[in-house]
C-alpha cells in the first residue's frame, strides 16, 4: 500500500524543555491547541487530542530533545497500519526549532495531516508563547470551554485503544442540583507543631542557595546557547561572502573571457577584411596590368602597320618614278617654333608686300656694277642624326601645323 510522508517546521520563542513541559501536561496540550487531549507522559502512554480526531501512543522520549511516537486519526481506513511522527527540538537564536516529521501516512490523506500539524499545533504554539498574556488567555478560554481535565499530570496505566467519547456537557439546572446536592468544603484542622526556627533558616539558606545554583547554570546554559548561534550565524555569514566572493570571480573572469573572445574574433575579422581587400586590390591591379599589355600589344600593331603601309606606299612611289631618273633627296629640317615679337611680324607683312609688287612689274634691271661678293663662313660638320627623316609631304604638312599655331605670348 502505497504512503505518503512531509517535514514541516516552524520557530517557537521559547526554550526547548519548556516546551517539551507544556506538551506532556494535558492542560497546557489542551489550552493550547483549543480542544481537550489526554496525555500518558511516558513510553508507551496514550496521547488523545482534538476531541478523540487524533489517537497516538509515545514510543521514544528524550526530556527537551525528542519525542516520537505513532499516530493515527478517524480519517484512516480500517485496517492499515499507524502512521510514524518523530519531534525534534532544536535551540537557536530567538527561541527553539521545532520540527515534525510524518511517515507512513495512507494514501490520500498527506495534505490533512500536514494541515492538521500546521494548524492544530506549531502555529497555535508560537502564539501561545509568544505574545504576552497569550498564555493566560488561552488557559482562561479552554477551562470556561470545559477543555481542562480535572488533575494536572496524568499518571494512569496506559489503556488499551478505544473511541474517544466526549462527556456531555451538563445543563444550567444540573450543575445548579449538584451545588446544591455537594456538602460545603470546611478547612480540616492542622495540628499545630513548634518550629526551629534554626532549622528553619538553615533550610530556607539551603533552598535560597540551591536556586541560585540553578540559576546560574540556567544562565549560563542560555549564554553557551547563545554563543554557540552566534558562532553558527558567523560561519554561516563567512560562508556566504566566500561564496559570493567566489561568484563574483568567476563572474569576472568569464567576463574578460568573452572580452578577450570578442577581441579575438574582431582581430580575426579585420585581418580576414584586410586579406580580401588586399586580394581584391591585387586581382584589381593584374586586371589593369593585361589591359595595360593588350593596349602596349595594341599599340605596337598599329605602329608596325603604319610602317608596313608608308613603307609600301614609299615602294609604289620610287617604282612610278623609275630607276633612271633619281630624285634628289631633299631633307626638311623641323624649323623650332619661335615666336616672333609684333615688330617683326610687320617687317615679315612689308617684305612679302614687296616681293608682290616686285612680281607685278617683273624682272628687275641688271645694274653694271657687279655685286662684291660676301664671304660665306666654313658650313659646320653636322652629326649624323639617328632620326628618320620624314617625306616632304609630312614635312609640307608640319610646316602648314606651324603656321597654324598660335604665337606665344611674352612673358
Amino acid at each position: 500500500m502505497a504512503t505518503e510522508e512531509f517535514t514541516v517546521s516552524s520557530v517557537i520563542p521559547a526554550s526547548p524543555n519548556r516546551i517539551y513541559s507544556a506538551w506532556m501536561d494535558e492542560r497546557h496540550h489542551s489550552a493550547f491547541t483549543g480542544a481537550r487531549a489526554t496525555v500518558d507522559p511516558w513510553v508507551g502512554g496514550r496521547v488523545v487530542a482534538h476531541d478523540g480526531l487524533v489517537d497516538a501512543t509515545h514510543v521514544y522520549l528524550v526530556t527537551g530533545s525528542r519525542i516520537a511516537m505513532t499516530w493515527r486519526t478517524r480519517d484512516f481506513p480500517p485496517g492499515s497500519n499507524d502512521s510514524r511522527v518523530d519531534i525534534t527540538f532544536e535551540p537557536i537564536a530567538g527561541g527553539t526549532k521545532v520540527e515534525v516529521t510524518h511517515s507512513g501516512i495512507p494514501e490520500g490523506l498527506g495534505a490533512a495531516c500536514r494541515q492538521i500539524w500546521r494548524t492544530q499545533y506549531l502555529d497555535p504554539m508560537k502564539k501561545y508563547f509568544a505574545k504576552p498574556g497569550a498564555m493566560r488567555a488561552a488557559y482562561s478560554a479552554a477551562k470556561k470551554a470545559g477543555h481542562l481535565p480535572l488533575s494536572g499530570i496524568k499518571a494512569s496505566r496506559p489503556a488499551p485503544r478505544r473511541p474517544f467519547v466526549p462527556s456531555p456537557e451538563p445543563s444550567d439546572e444540573e450543575e445548579e442540583e449538584e451545588e446544591e446536592q455537594k456538602p460545603k468544603k470546611t478547612r480540616p484542622r492542622v495540628e499545630s507543631k513548634t518550629i526551629d526556627l534554626r532549622e528553619l533558616a538553615r533550610a530556607q539558606a539551603a533552598a535560597r542557595k540551591e536556586a541560585a545554583t540553578k540559576k546560574a547554570e540556567a544562565k549560563r546554559k542560555a549564554e553557551a546557547v547563545r554563543r554557540a548561534a552566534e558562532q553558527a550565524h558567523k560561519k554561516a555569514e563567512a560562508k556566504r561572502k566566500a561564496e559570493q566572493l567566489k561568484q563574483t570571480r568567476a563572474e569576472a573572469k568569464r567576463k574578460a573571457a568573452e572580452k578577450k573572445q570578442a577581441a579575438l574574433e574582431k582581430k580575426k575579422a579585420a585581418a580576414k577584411k584586410k586579406a580580401a581587400q588586399k586580394k581584391k586590390a591585387d586581382a584589381l591591379k593584374r586586371k589593369k596590368a593585361v589591359q595595360k599589355k593588350k593596349a602596349d600589344a595594341l599599340k605596337r600593331k598599329k605602329a608596325a602597320a603604319k610602317k608596313k603601309a608608308a613603307a609600301k606606299k614609299k615602294a609604289a612611289a620610287k617604282k612610278r618614278r623609275g630607276k633612271s631618273t633619281p630624285k634628289r633627296r631633299t631633307t626638311t629640317r623641323k624649323r623650332p617654333s619661335k615666336r616672333r615679337s609684333p615688330q617683326k611680324r610687320r617687317r615679315g607683312a612689308k617684305k612679302t608686300t614687296k616681293r608682290k609688287a616686285a612680281k607685278r612689274r617683273g624682272p628687275a634691271k641688271k645694274s653694271r656694277r657687279k655685286p662684291v661678293p660676301k664671304k660665306r663662313k666654313a658650313p659646320k660638320k653636322k652629326a649624323a642624326s639617328t632620326r628618320k627623316r620624314r617625306p616632304a609631304k609630312k614635312a609640307k604638312r608640319s610646316t602648314k601645323a606651324r603656321s597654324t599655331r598660335k604665337p606665344k605670348r611674352r612673358r
